[in-house]
This record gives structure tokens, sequence and C-alpha cells, in this order.
């Protein structure tokens, strides 16, 4: 019997595997460069170059139909549509600056971009509003998660709080007028007493502020269980108590006693009491009053007012009571003969 041979068996070495699963730095290093230009390719595929040009650039073959200024406008009037869309939205016109309007233009889909920064007023939180408004005929569609006004308004966001109202013109006096339409029984209303009592305390004699009431949904809705006519009494002490030195003090007391329901006439009459109002004088205008509040109700038609409380400052300007401030500053930059003392 042959003596068997020894076979000598291959070893096996196990290692274990390191952090990168066992390749080595070349296998890492063309694996990294394949990631980069799918990273590349993808950033080429779906990217699209952004050509921003002046307003007057007419010689470029690239050049757009339409200039900066025309887009600018739209954008402006996109934003002051808002106003009309029920819900938070309908702040947007007063919170976004528009002087920092960015704008581009994107030769390959003929189209414009803008962005508006804005100001979430609960917070201060900053974020921004972004358009894409085609180049052909100006339609814009809005970079929102909401929805979007039905219409595009003619008025225009001017400035941060301010929108300008189509059709409206500047009216000329010695002083600033202001309406201050409200429907009183609306929410912020009463409290928006003291944003108009500090306005005249800080304007003095430049500004004419009057008090606009409105029988809104909101005072209809207490009328519903009360009456008309008793609904109606805090409309009219507010229109007729305003007209009075002492107002100051009744809209201060007004606003610790409003519980955000209604407020019965003898309510009322004790806070004028306590106020130190003429009652002689209270009790006339309060008498004569009806003819006063139709002719209100007009002039917030003409003004197309839907929501209350709700500014017009210089006759020509919508602000919000929290924004009149600005809007007021605004008209005096415009050459606004009434802001020439503030």
């Amino acid at each position: 019997m042959k003596k068997e041979k020894r076979i000598k068996e291959p070893q096996i070495i196990v290692k274990p595997l390191g952090r990168f699963g066992g390749l080595d730095n070349l296998h890492i290093t063309l694996a990294v460069v394949v990631v980069l230009l799918v990273a590349l390719l993808l950033v080429v595929s779906y990217s699209r170059p952004i050509l921003v040009l002046p307003a007057n650039n007419t010689t470029s073959t690239m050049a757009p139909v339409h200039n900066a200024a025309q887009v600018r406008a739209v954008v402006e009037q996109e934003l002051a549509s808002y106003t009309g869309v029920n819900g938070s939205l309908s702040l947007l016109p007063y919170i976004s600056n528009v002087s920092g309007m960015k704008l581009g233009y994107s030769s390959s889909s003929h189209d414009w971009y803008a962005t508006v920064s804005a100001t979430n007023p609960v917070g201060n939180v900053a974020f921004n509003v972004s358009f894409v408004i085609s180049d052909s005929n100006l339609s814009i569609t809005p970079f929102l998660q909401a929805a979007k006004p039905s219409q595009l308004s003619m008025n225009r966001v001017v400035s941060t709080g301010v929108v300008q109202l189509n059709g409206k013109y500047e009216c000329t006096s010695n002083a600033t007028r202001v309406y201050w339409f409200m429907d009183p029984y609306a929410a912020g209303s009463v409290r928006s007493l003291l944003n108009a009592t500090a306005l005249e305390a800080r304007y003095g004699s430049s500004l004419n502020l009057t008090f606009k009431m409105i029988n809104g949904p909101s005072t209809q809705d207490v009328a519903a269980s009360v009456g008309l006519q008793d609904a109606l009494y805090l409309s009219k002490y507010i229109l007729c108590a305003s007209q009075q030195p002492q107002f100051g003090a009744f809209a201060a007391d007004l606003n610790s006693e409003y519980a955000n329901q209604y407020m019965p006439q003898s309510s009322l009459q004790s806070l004028a009491s306590v106020a130190g109002l003429d009652n002689a004088t209270l009790s006339s205008c309060i008498a004569n009053s009806t003819s006063v509040l139709n002719n209100q109700a007009l002039l917030a038609t003409y003004y197309n007012i839907t929501q209350t409380p709700s500014v017009v400052v210089a006759c020509a300007y919508m602000a919000l009571p929290q924004t009149a401030g600005s809007a007021i500053s605004y008209a005096g930059s415009v050459g606004y003969a009434g802001n020439s003392t503030r």
C-alpha cells in the first residue's frame, strides 16, 4: 500500500470587516466619484438658469417681453388681492415688505420669479412669499400651499402695512383725513379704539380721525338676540362719544369693561358718565344718529369695506389699525399736504 501523500490544504484567513465594509481605498474613491457625478447630473437636469436683467434692458436677445417694473406691479396687485381671502391670509398684504422684493428672470422658461419677505406678527417670525409670473401675459401663480385669490385686485401693496386703493384719490385738507371703519361687535374693533386714540395723541391737530360705524355681521348677530335698536347702541355711543374731548377716557373704560358680548345701554351710559362726557350733548347726538349711520354705510360701500376694523388714510390708502401709522407716514412721503406738520 502506497504511502499517502500529505496534501497541504490552503489556509483561509478571515479578517474582520473594516468600517468601509471591506472596500479598499481605490473602490471607496471610485464610489465617491460615481455619487458626485450622479448628483451633478441631477443638478444640471433640473436646474433652470436665472438671468436677472435691468428693467430697461432692450438690447439683449435674451431680454424678456415685460420689464421689472411691470412685474413688480403685478406682484403688488396679487398681494393686495389677499385682503378678500377669508382667514389669516387676509393679513398678508399688511405684513409683506414689497420694498425688498427680489426679482429674477429665467431665459429658458420665459418666467419671472419674485420673492417677498413677510413677518408673522405672532412671534415676529420672518418668512418668504414667492411667485412665478409668465413673461408672455403676466399671469401670476403663488408658491403658497393655500387658497389663491379668486380675482386679481387692481389695488396695490405699496409699502409694509399700506394698500393703495385703485381709483381712489388723495383728499386734500389741512389735516390728514382718517376713516376708522368698524363693526363694533366684530373681533378686535373695540380694542382698535386704543390704536385710534394713540394716533390722535401722536399727531394732534395734523390728524382728522373720524369713526365710521357699520351694521355688519357681528352686530346683526347680536341684533338677532336683543333687537336691532339695542344692538346699535354700541355703535351710537362710540360715534357720539368720539366727538367729545373725553373720548380717550371713554375708550379706555370701554376696553376694560367689554367682554366680547352685548353691551346694554345702561352699561354704556354708566361708562359715559364715569368718563365725564356731556350727557345732554351725547343724548342729542344719539337721538339723531340714524341718518349719520346710514351715510357711513354708503361710505363703507364706496371703499368696498368687507372686513372690520379697517382704516382708510388720506382717502386713498387702506391699512389695519396696527399699520395705520405706516399709512399716514406713507401718505406724507408721497407729498400729501395733510402730513406736513407731523
